[in-house]
């Protein structure tokens, strides 16, 4: 789980997802804040167009947010970003390994 400190607020969910920027990749894809929050936070969206089973949507959102956890130490003091995470669907639940090298691509480009 995303720490505290790490989490995104809920009217800068809805300002990243309306005006954002798209960055993309094979499994999920990222909306980045275009305006400056007052602090660095992480949201994490899973719908049941991407898996209807909820245990596979906690699976791929427990993988998602370890990836993001591993590589918080990564992030700038001074950066101000949210960042709203969401999967792709896709015929069978990613894997580990496809999730970690994708959102640590779009991280890359972020941080």
């Amino acid at each position: 789980m995303i720490p505290r400190k790490y989490r995104a607020t809920r009217i800068d969910i809805e300002n990243t997802i309306k005006t954002g920027v798209t960055l993309d990749s094979p499994t999920v894809y990222a909306k980045v804040s275009r305006k400056e929050p007052e602090k660095t936070g992480f949201a994490i969206v899973i719908s049941k167009k991407v898996e209807k089973t909820s245990a596979g949507r906690h699976l791929i959102k427990r993988r998602i947010s370890d990836v993001i956890e591993k590589n918080l130490s990564k992030i700038k003091p001074d950066l101000k970003k949210t960042v709203v995470i969401f999967a792709k669907k896709s015929e069978k639940i990613p894997s580990y390994a496809e999730i970690k090298k994708d959102l640590e691509s779009i991280l890359s480009k972020i941080l």
